[in-house]
């Protein structure tokens, strides 16, 4: 097994990422088809990944063995594809492009943004030219280029800024990985594909045992056909679909519950834990129960929903107080290791190890505190006061750690959290203390800090996991990610800004070129209606309270979790209990941990291996359906024909 870094693989990785910037996104953008970078499954990295190992490198081994890409050379690639993954569309560039012209074009009277968010403007952080900004929503005229003089520094000091970001994301999740992989022995359920896909043959045949597996082919027919039809149907009104989603009404019909039937999910699922799959679907079920009580009754908690939130605001504040926690005791958990990181940081101590991490200990805990404080000074220079930068940044960060604990860990694919770092801090630290231009920057700030489908941190601990179980973690792997970055923050930039002038941006998909273009409303709300402990106590102390509540819940389940050998349910899905993600995804869960227990008291381990290729097909199949449909849409010029990776409506 090769565990060298190749100048081949990088440019295969290169080439790929640019698939992934450019292709899925124009697929996304201006064809509305499922989104293949959307979501911690990282849907295009895998197709990409499952055409090149199972297709192309085969094929270039039967040609010339030496043709043929070794296995460390694909962890290297794939490494690139997941980073690449999590910066276009949903990511970053999708979300701040649309935002940059935004606040002038959907600016009325009636949302009277000019008078409460114009004065706020710095010079650098949005587009001002009037003709740039009508031509981006509704296209260049015939004869114009494409104004690039009018972005060159907007985008510069966003890029400047989540480049740091990333960094620091990388820089963190160097810092636990040995806490998390060798101490607490997390399983990274999304890294088993990818981990199979690679797998080498003791006869060294072109094709391995992954690919020759009669059983991953069957659970990979499956989803392709069942789901084929809807990409049919599209063309051929004829063709029927099969129904893979409904919702039962509860709580006089106050409250839906979903029913949806995702392969991906019920693959992952299948590779979990039980008692963490039992956590994901029953604490869902347990609050959906509270949610319709609370509606069936009329009980809702004052003041406006806040942006992004998912589930109620009740529950919402208690999801966000267990994700805290949840933070908090994974620190706590990992202070041992974290003590000989630092010791290693600041003594340069001989007996701890860091060569087998993609950077030292010493470099990361720099990179950490450099990205931090330049992001600090970035929002500071946007309007952010000092003090309350370095809260939200703290904020912001907690809820990327967590969610990947819970991706890590729970093998959710699909997942949001309850709430943002904005609303949280905007409330309980106060508008005053926020101030008005702080509330602005912060409003923008979602771009890379709101309720985000995919991150880079989760996709960095996901790459690291991959490479220790194959043997390539090594230094070189970090330089691999870092032009992964750039490749695909630059070219996805490129491609966003360049289709909105080919074709109008209000042409192209709403929910990037509208709804992020509109995102401002969020500021103006809140500069418009102000908050406080003191003078809005009515508002703000039930959200504090409800925080407290999921808080303190969360501490019990953890020590319940600990103190009893007899308590059924791990604490991971309350944390995650009532987001849409986890609505649609509970029933797929609740089949995995079904079936994985029937397999596991009728047939052992030995029946729950033979089964693994078909659920590992059921993850491909689906996800390469949607990805054919995609390439079949851009042959023939197709729109709208959404083939979905994970559920009906996203």
């Amino acid at each position: 097994m090769s565990t060298r870094f190749t100048f081949r693989a990088l440019v295969v990785g290169t080439a790929l990422s640019l698939v992934i910037s450019l292709g899925f996104s124009y697929a996304r953008l201006a064809l509305s088809t499922a989104g293949m970078s959307s979501d911690y499954i990282m849907a295009g990295a895998v197709f990409l990944f499952f055409a090149l190992t199972v297709c192309l490198n085969p094929l270039l081994k039967f040609l010339r063995r030496s043709w043929g890409l070794e296995r460390g050379e694909l962890v290297v690639v794939y490494t690139m594809l997941i980073i690449a993954s999590a910066i276009p569309t949903w990511g970053f560039s999708g979300n701040m492009v649309p935002m940059l012209p935004g606040l002038y074009y959907f600016a009325t009277p009636e949302n009277n943004w000019i008078e409460l968010l114009n004065p706020h403007v710095r010079s650098w952080m949005l587009i001002r030219d009037a003709a740039a900004i009508e031509y981006f929503f509704e296209g260049l005229p015939e004869g114009h280029a494409v104004p690039w003089e009018a972005w060159i520094v907007p985008l510069a000091a966003w890029s400047s800024l989540v480049i740091a970001i990333y960094l620091m994301m990388i820089a963190t999740m160097v810092l636990v990985r040995r806490q998390w992989m060798e101490h607490e022995r997390l399983i990274f359920p999304l890294i088993q594909l990818p981990l199979d896909m690679t797998a080498e043959d003791r006869r060294d045949r072109a094709f391995g045992p992954f690919a020759r597996s009669p059983l991953m082919w069957v659970g990979f027919f499956i989803p392709f056909i069942l789901l084929s039809t809807k990409g049919l149907n599209h063309y051929f009104p004829q063709v029927p679909t099969p129904t893979l989603y409904t919702y039962l009404l509860i709580f006089s019909r106050s409250t839906a519950v979903e029913i949806l039937l995702s392969f991906p999910v019920l693959g992952l699922a299948y590779f979990l834990n039980l008692d963490v799959s039992l956590s994901l679907w029953l604490f869902h079920l347990l609050a959906k129960v509270q949610m319709g009580m609370e509606m069936s009754r009329g009980y809702m908690l004052p003041g406006e929903i806040e942006k992004f939130m998912e589930g109620t605001l009740t529950v919402a504040h208690q999801g966000m107080g267990a994700m805290f926690v949840l933070v908090f005791y994974g620190l706590w958990l990992g202070r041992g290791h974290l003590k000989a990181a630092f010791r290693k940081v600041l003594r340069g101590d001989e007996s701890i190890d860091d060569r087998d991490e993609v950077l030292s200990y010493r470099a990361a805990a720099l990179l950490l505190l450099g990205g931090g404080l330049y992001a600090t000074a970035w929002l500071y220079a946007s309007g952010i006061p000092l003090w309350v930068a370095l809260i939200f940044l703290v904020t912001a960060f907690a809820i990327f750690y967590g969610i990947t604990r819970v991706v890590a860990e729970g093998g959710l694919g699909f997942i949001r959290p309850q709430m943002t770092a904005q609303p949280i801090v905007i409330n309980f630290l106060g508008t005053d203390a926020v101030t008005p231009a702080g509330i602005f920057s912060l409003g923008l700030s979602f771009c890379w800090a709101g309720n985000l489908r995919i991150g880079l941190m989760a996709s960095a601990i996901h790459a690291m996991k991959l490479a220790e179980r194959v043997g390539v973690l090594r230094r070189a792997l970090f330089w691999a990610m870092v032009l992964a970055i750039a490749v695909s923050l630059f070219s996805s930039l490129w491609l966003v800004v360049w289709l909105a002038y080919q074709h109008g941006g209000i042409n192209l998909d709403w929910r990037f070129y509208q709804y992020w273009g509109k995102v401002h409303a969020f500021a103006a709300y809140k500069i418009a209606n102000p908050v406080n402990l003191i003078d809005t106590f009515d508002i703000i102390a039930p959200r504090l309270y409800y925080t407290g509540i999921g808080a303190v819940a969360m501490g019990g389940l953890i020590w319940a979790r600990h103190h009893f050998l007899w308590w059924p349910t791990h604490y991971l899905g309350f944390a995650v209990s009532a987001t849409n993600m986890t609505s649609a995804s509970w029933f797929s869960i609740f089949l995995g941990w079904l079936i994985k227990a029937v397999v596991l008291k009728y047939g052992g381990m030995r029946l729950y291996r033979a089964l693994r290729p078909l659920f590992l097909g059921f993850i491909l199949g689906q996800i390469t359906c949607s990805a054919f449909w995609a390439l079949v849409d851009f042959l023939v010029g197709g729109t709208g024909n959404f083939v979905p990776v994970f559920t009906h409506h996203t």
